[in-house]
């Protein structure tokens, strides 16, 4: 639909979304997020014209978003949870010479980024340096990684079993 704004999430709303995404609301949990951002955004602005698509975004979708489909785009806004979708998405765009505005999280860092073809950076042209711990707020609350959920782990089997007994220890030597 040409004119139209796509929104498109393979994922499911859950219950911890409510608190972090003003478009879902309770009775939206288990349904499609880019059904009910589509519906919250025409409740909104019923002269919106926009298109839910229930795909992600990657080589395995080309069939989908295809050529028909990113020439009748004027610019793309992301918001991806991972660095392999901006990467690629931040590839068709340059691609079809698209302007770019990523904006999406990882973890608990939050990234904006304005991507005009022939005149800025495109988005992999630069790498973060990979951090040398894992920040304890996104073991407990953004775990986007095997090795989060390793570390999650190990950290809960100290604390069962190595933590609890020591304080137990402790105190049957010294009392007071």
């Amino acid at each position: 639909v040409k004119g139209a704004v796509h929104v498109t999430d393979m994922d499911r709303i859950e219950k911890s979304n409510l608190s972090r995404q003003f478009l879902f609301r309770a009775n939206d949990i288990g349904g499609a997020k880019s059904v009910c951002a589509v519906r919250a955004a025409q409740a909104m602005n019923p002269a919106l014209k926009v298109c839910a698509h229930e795909s992600r975004v990657g080589g395995d979708t080309e069939g989908i978003f295809n050529d028909d489909f990113y020439e009748q785009l004027t610019g793309v806004c992301t918001a991806l949870d991972n660095v392999d979708a901006r990467l690629y998405m931040d590839q068709r765009c340059l691609f079809y010479q698209l302007p770019m505005l990523e904006s999406g999280t990882l973890g608990t860092k939050g990234n904006t980024q304005v991507v005009v073809p022939h005149l800025t950076e495109n988005y992999g042209a630069t790498r973060d340096p990979p951090e040398k711990s894992i920040p304890v707020c996104t073991l407990k609350n953004f775990p986007n990684q095997i090795e989060h959920t390793v570390q999650w782990a190990r950290d809960w089997f100290e604390g069962v079993f190595k933590q609890a007994p020591d304080d137990v220890n402790a105190y049957l030597s010294n009392p007071e």
